[in-house]
């Protein structure tokens, strides 16, 4: 199989035993599906139609706006400390200056 999926191009997949069907890799990255998306499912004249469900983009908590630099630090709950701030602090600055 090529690189390039063409789209009249037919495959072959099995049914598992709970219904479930894999999606190869190539059609996955074609159509930016990644795991934990939904698939809409969609009975059709002829089949069935997999179409992936458009993403909503999820927005940045008030943490993540905020804090920028900390914000992973608040996302995880970990308390910062004097180090943390000073690692996070130079981390910043130094991709500042990357830009």
């Amino acid at each position: 199989m090529t690189s390039e999926l063409n789209t009249t191009e037919q495959m072959e997949m099995k049914v598992f035993p709970k219904g479930q069907v894999v999606i190869p890799v190539m059609l996955r990255k074609k159509y930016n599906i990644d795991i934990g998306d939904n698939i809409q499912v969609i009975p059709a004249e002829n089949g069935i139609l997999l179409k992936p469900k458009p993403k909503t983009k999820k927005p940045e908590s008030i943490t993540d706006n905020l804090f920028g630099i900390f914000k992973n630090y608040a996302r995880n709950n970990k308390k910062i400390d004097k180090k943390d701030i000073l690692n996070a602090t130079e981390n910043g600055f130094i991709e500042g200056w990357e830009k």
